[in-house]
């Protein structure tokens, strides 16, 4: 369904754009991923994106122990019996994926949420965003995000007239030559969803500012245009 509807939204519209300006978020819809293992060799990249491969004693590249106690965590909860066992139960329920348009030339991009246990915090759990280049998959953006169900919209024109991806605290979009993110809400914490150091004001360009702005401002998912 997370394929369907994006797809049938970016073939309602044209997304070539020949300047870059900052323009008016176009109208949103809601996403959700779906849970499993990620297609076409897009998992083992999105792993290596959290967690690094470790160097084993021949100098080769080996799966992260990090990521290997994470499964043995699994088969201590009573889960799984194994490691291959431990791998298919984070797949059915921490592992969430779906296919996406971020650079306005078809759904070459995908986003991967790893929710494991014990690698998330307080601002959600990461998500990355892989994009698809000749020699494979690889890290291109992303992004904390709570939940993977209910909690991202999907705007086909984003501040540059590029598609976008939001959460309930940041986004991420094509700015015709690179993906951009940014926080808008909820940066230090859900106790000031607005509060932000004079530090981390300073950090912001001009441009920046009116893009978070203009973020914080919009309904979520479109639901003012919902009557």
């Amino acid at each position: 369904m997370f394929r369907s509807l994006l797809v049938a939204a970016l073939m309602a519209v044209g997304l070539e754009a020949s300047t870059l300006q900052a323009a008016p978020i176009g109208s949103e819809v809601p996403v959700s991923l779906q849970p499993g293992e990620p297609p076409d060799g897009a998992w083992p990249v999105a792993r290596r994106d959290l967690w690094s491969d470790d160097i084993d004693s021949s100098g080769a590249a080996a799966i992260s122990k990090d990521f290997l106690d994470r499964l043995d965590d699994i088969i201590k909860r009573g889960d799984a019996r194994d490691r291959n066992e431990a791998l298919a139960f984070l797949f059915q329920h921490y592992i969430y994926w779906g296919r996406l348009d971020l650079d306005g030339k078809g759904a070459d991009e995908m986003m991967v949420w790893i929710g494991v246990p014990g690698a998330c915090g307080s601002a959600g759990c990461d998500a990355t965003i892989l994009g698809r280049r000749p020699r494979g998959w690889e890290g291109v953006a992303g992004f904390f995000l709570e939940e993977p169900t209910g909690n991202l919209c999907y705007s086909h024109a984003g501040p540059d007239g590029y598609p976008m991806l939001r959460s309930r605290r940041e986004a991420v979009w094509w700015t015709g030559t690179k993906f951009d993110t940014i926080c808008y809400l909820a940066c230090n914490g859900w106790g000031d969803p607005y509060g932000e150091s004079p530090e981390e004001l300073a950090t912001y360009t001009a441009e920046e500012l009116k893009i978070r702005d203009q973020l914080r401002q919009l309904a979520w998912c479109g639901a003012d245009q919902a009557n």
